[in-house]
């Protein structure tokens, strides 16, 4: 995880994780849906989960596969998953659903596998999201709405984001697949959520005319990427992503 802005969200994201798992039991069997390399979630929690279902889009399975931090991958789509009804405690997500199309889809087949009872963890982005992106709101400030409104639906579509809920959005969608939300957090402040997207923007530039300028632009924002990681907080529902833990009636 080179990049400096991905280094930014991500350290407040496991942060989050952590605080609002850590006294929660991790059950077995259990699911990393949509795990990839399984890096981040062996930084989260010191058991191995028993499966990583993933579509292999970002090539990254030979990591996990060399690494043993899962005891079985499925090379699956989480629309359609091989696991049999019922046979899992817990399905633990890290920011991979809101770039799954059929959200109801992957939704069913969570409920499907958990058993009675099970937990369903997940992270994403808000709704808030799109609207706490730095160069949007910098073209707003200008008078330039229209050009700010085209960039942060650009951006969204760059990231793959099909999905971006509130908490209570949530709620209903879950609700409907028999899954009941016991807890929510935001995270991430619109004024760290700029800083994210400024980075962002500037290692794109910079790498046009120079390879690795990630290096220099780390070290260009690296106090405010540490003050924001030492500090950043969220009021309500104020926050650019969204945590959830629901579990199965």
């Amino acid at each position: 995880m080179t990049h400096p802005a991905s280094k930014l969200f991500r350290a407040i994201e496991l942060r989050t994780i952590y605080e609002q798992t850590k006294h929660d039991l991790f059950r077995q069997p259990s699911m990393d849906l949509g795990g990839g390399d399984g890096y981040l979630s062996s930084i989260l929690f010191d058991k191995k989960f028993t499966y990583n279902i993933d579509n292999g889009e970002a090539q990254d399975l030979d990591i996990a596969r060399r690494t043993k931090r899962y005891e079985k991958i499925l090379v699956e789509s989480a629309e359609n998953m091989s696991l049999k009804d019922g046979s899992l405690n817990l399905i633990f997500s890290n920011s991979v659903i809101e770039h799954i199309p059929d959200n109801e889809a992957v939704l069913q087949e969570v409920s499907r596998t958990l058993k009675k009872g099970g937990s369903f963890v997940f992270t994403s982005p808000s709704h808030n999201f799109k609207h706490y992106l730095w160069l949007s709101n910098y073209l707003n400030g200008l008078g330039l709405s229209l050009l700010g409104n085209l960039y942060l639906e650009k951006r969204n579509k760059m990231l793959n984001h099909y999905h971006t809920y509130s908490h209570i959005d949530w709620t209903k969608k879950l609700k409907k697949h028999g899954l009941v939300v016991k807890k929510y957090k935001y995270y991430i402040s619109k004024e760290t959520c700029m800083l994210w997207d400024k980075i962002a923007l500037e290692v794109r530039i910079r790498n046009i005319f120079a390879k690795n300028s990630h290096k220099k632009v780390f070290l260009k924002y690296r106090s405010r990427i540490e003050k924001a990681v030492a500090s950043d907080t969220v009021s309500g529902s104020k926050g650019a992503s969204l945590f959830i833990y629901a579990v199965k009636k």
